[in-house]
């Protein structure tokens, strides 16, 4: 019965969008809002995959990762947010998950995204000297800072979300930053971006660290110090759609999993420290097609490696150190000529299946693998 109602609504809103689309052109858009890299990637995604001239009539969950962002996210031109847009997509969606009414998950999350060399239509907000002077000084951070974040499973536990995917093998300790924190304070301030919560029993006596416990995870502050840092260093998680929504450089480490697909998510001109991957089984480390060719979903319930008798291992402080002054010495125009041979050699040996996203990755992204790491594991390549 349920579902001859809902088919019998979706169809009749269907009937009226087509008459409607003949004056006005609009799409229905749902922004799963409770985890930040939804959030911001999927509607930096979701404008990007309209005319200009197209309407977005767009509901949000309940709960919401980032208010402050979701707030200037309702002031973009000709986008228009009510929790009852979110009917309208769902029984559109239940009658036709290909309808041109609606921004489907398929359209703004594809398996391969070409939207990163595209200039974002996300409108920011503007802070003055003035603000940013103040809030730098309240807190004791210079204008030189850089974001720092690891991966792990609190956020997920503190907020109850229902989240049954198996990504703990993203996860690392903030510790392993040990190294690059000693390198980056004497010139730089630093944040730990992200929540922080009381079980990490975060301490760096000695070490000037900010951290949401300072600023009670004021999220307009939060997204302040994403965007405004001179970049960040984190693992790949959702965090990092803030800086790929302003197309910002970031270094990803302990990067996996590392196949093709998940690359083409990663902000321009940023630098790929992978996780290396030890089958147990051959006793040796995959080379890094092998690991590419693993390319299994990231929606899984159980351990995808472990399954596979695989054991991932994380990336060192010595690594995430090397990347780090890797970074220093590109902003610096500082140029590899090392760096540029291996990744030369690493993009040419990855590329003999899908040629075309490859050379988008390397040549409209601008993407690079650390160059320590390429030389540390040549025969990986």
């Amino acid at each position: 019965m349920k579902k001859r109602i809902k088919t019998f609504l979706g169809s009749l809103i269907l009937f009226f969008c087509r008459i409607i689309k003949n004056f006005v052109d609009f799409q229905f858009c749902h922004l799963y809002t409770s985890r930040i890299g939804h959030q911001t990637v999927n509607f930096d995604i979701a404008l990007l995959s309209v005319k200009k001239s197209t309407i977005i009539l767009c509901s949000n969950d309940k709960k919401i990762a980032n208010r402050f962002i979701l707030n200037f996210f309702k002031n973009q031109n000709k986008v228009f947010f009510s929790p009852i847009f979110k009917y309208f997509y769902h029984l559109i969606l239940f009658v036709n998950k290909d309808s041109e009414f609606i921004i489907s998950w398929k359209q703004y999350q594809p398996e391969f995204s070409f939207h990163l060399n595209t200039r974002g239509r996300i409108i920011f907000p503007k802070f003055s000297k003035q603000k940013l002077d103040s809030i730098f000084s309240k807190y004791q951070i210079r204008e030189n800072f850089i974001g720092l974040f690891s991966r792990n499973p609190l956020y997920i536990k503190k907020n109850n979300l229902n989240d049954q995917n198996f990504h703990d093998y993203r996860d690392f300790d903030f510790k392993d930053f040990e190294l690059a924190i000693e390198y980056l304070k004497k010139d730089n301030s630093l944040v730990k971006l992200g929540d922080t919560y009381p079980e990490e029993n975060f301490d760096y006596s000695g070490t000037k660290i900010l951290t949401s416990l300072d600023y009670n995870s004021d999220q307009e502050i939060d997204y302040i110090l994403n965007a405004y840092s001179r970049y960040n260093v984190m693992g790949d998680s959702g965090i990092s759609g803030i800086s790929s929504i302003l197309r910002k450089k970031i270094i990803y480490v302990n990067f996996i999993p590392l196949n093709i697909n998940h690359l083409s998510y990663c902000s321009p001109e940023s630098i790929i420290l992978p996780k290396k991957i030890f089958d147990k089984k051959k006793e040796r480390f995959l080379t890094f097609t092998e690991n590419l060719n693993l390319n299994f979903s990231l929606h899984n319930t159980s351990d995808q490696y472990k399954d596979r008798n695989l054991e991932v291992i994380n990336n060192s402080p010595k690594e995430i150190l090397d990347v780090v002054i890797e970074m220093e010495e590109q902003l610096k125009g500082k140029k590899s000529l090392d760096g540029k041979e291996l990744n030369e050699i690493f993009w040419k040996k990855i590329a003999k299946k899908d040629h075309h996203k490859v050379n988008f990755l390397r040549k409209d992204l601008k993407l690079s693998i650390s160059y320590n790491f390429l030389k540390e594991n040549f025969n990986l390549i």
